[in-house]
């Protein structure tokens, strides 16, 4: 149930709403409202920066909405205050990095992901994160099985580009690994997540899952 929430933070009243089960999710915004955020730097527009979703507080009345992207239209131009599918991308990465015992690298919903074109309607794909000087970001591929079952790289001629947002759409899953770290590599078999190899290709996943 999607409940609408009002606290009062420094003396200023921030309303939003988010499905209840997320409500907890939203403490860590709420914290950098009261004690990271100087009251006086509170303004219409203010974005605050919170991995994948950047928020941003709009004016109501005499405090303030707080606003995400709307994924479900066109999150450049449309803002929403209910922060229900916000919180749950954040839940979701989160949840991936604790479960790898790693530490994550911040992914913005408005960067651009490159993949070899048609990667995203192929069952079996791979992604990797650079971060060289002639690539940098999250680039998608895909594989094929050989006999004995090993999984060979396909070679790509052509790439397209989009934004990260777009996968909430296009292949949700591919989300959860946006916040991997650098030199990472996810392995998928059509949504469900096969491997994460570290830079010393390393399964995490099969080594957390023992």
């Amino acid at each position: 149930m999607v409940i609408t929430y009002t606290e009062e933070i420094n003396g200023i009243n921030y309303t939003f709403s988010a499905d209840e089960s997320l409500r907890l999710l939203a403490e860590p915004l709420l914290e950098s409202l009261e004690y990271d955020i100087a009251k006086e730097k509170v303004r219409d527009g203010f974005r605050i920066a919170s991995g994948f979703t950047t928020f941003m507080l709009s004016r109501h009345g005499d405090g303030y909405d707080i606003a995400a992207p709307d994924y479900t239209d066109d999150p450049l131009t449309v803002l929403t205050t209910d922060l229900t599918l916000a919180l749950h991308i954040q839940y979701r990465q989160v949840y991936l990095l604790r479960r790898l015992g790693v530490v994550g690298k911040a992914v913005n919903y408005y960067d651009i992901i490159v993949a070899a074109k048609g990667a995203l309607e192929k069952e079996n794909i791979y992604m990797q994160r650079y971060n060289d000087p002639d690539i940098k970001g999250w680039v998608i591929n895909t594989y094929e099985r050989d006999e004995n079952g090993k999984a060979i790289p396909d070679e790509a001629d052509e790439y397209e580009s989009f934004r990260a947002y777009e996968l909430i759409k296009l292949r949700p899953a591919l989300v959860d690994v946006l916040c991997l770290p650098d030199d990472y590599i996810a392995v998928f078999e059509g949504e469900e997540l096969k491997a994460v190899l570290n830079d010393d290709n390393d399964d995490l996943l099969e080594n957390n899952d023992k």
